[in-house]
């Protein structure tokens, strides 16, 4: 993988967060804070979670590790934790838009939190990160759908459609 091709999949993730964030503006408080089955207990926990590994992934690539998992109690609704999601893909941007090609097959040293310790190249990791989010982007699809609003469209091939705006709209896709 190129980094051109990395920070397009970085493009992607942000883009995908961001209709995530947008369809969970729908959602009561009480609904966005409502507990469901899954991963995670709801579509809150869900993108706090989201967030916190982001932030510790970056945190790694910059050669810190954290002690703790970030904490976004304080950040009761869905306006709130975007703006925190906003200030951390500035600074995962410019983290990402330094790098050159050389740079992913560089080491990173990893200390899990339920204490796996192990070593993987950056773009391994940087491929990881966005992947771990689609994954929970499908849940948190299923957790709008569970409280009655659908959910947003995330998936790769919307992204293209919708970033070449001159394409057909992607609706009935």
């Amino acid at each position: 993988m190129t980094i051109a091709e990395l920070l397009d999949l970085y493009e992607y993730n942000e883009w995908a967060h961001e209709s995530c964030l947008d369809s969970a503006l729908q959602l009561s408080p009480e609904k966005y804070n409502e507990q469901l089955a899954g991963s995670f207990t709801s579509v809150r926990a869900t993108l706090e979670h989201m967030l916190g590994t982001e932030v510790v992934w970056l945190s790694r690539w910059e050669g810190h590790s954290l002690a703790d998992r970030p904490d976004y109690g304080g950040c009761k609704d869905v306006t709130s934790l975007r703006s925190l999601w906003m200030s951390f893909w500035n600074r995962q941007r410019r983290f990402l838009e330094a790098l050159n090609d050389e740079d992913l097959s560089q080491l990173v040293s990893i200390r899990t939190f339920s204490g796996i310790e192990t070593v993987q190249s950056l773009d391994d990791t940087l491929f990881h990160v966005v992947n771990h989010s689609t994954y929970h982007r499908g849940q948190i699809a299923t957790q709008m759908r569970q409280l009655g609003v659908p959910g947003s469209k995330t998936d790769y091939f919307t992204y293209c459609l919708t970033r070449n705006a001159h394409l057909p709209d992607t609706n009935d896709q």
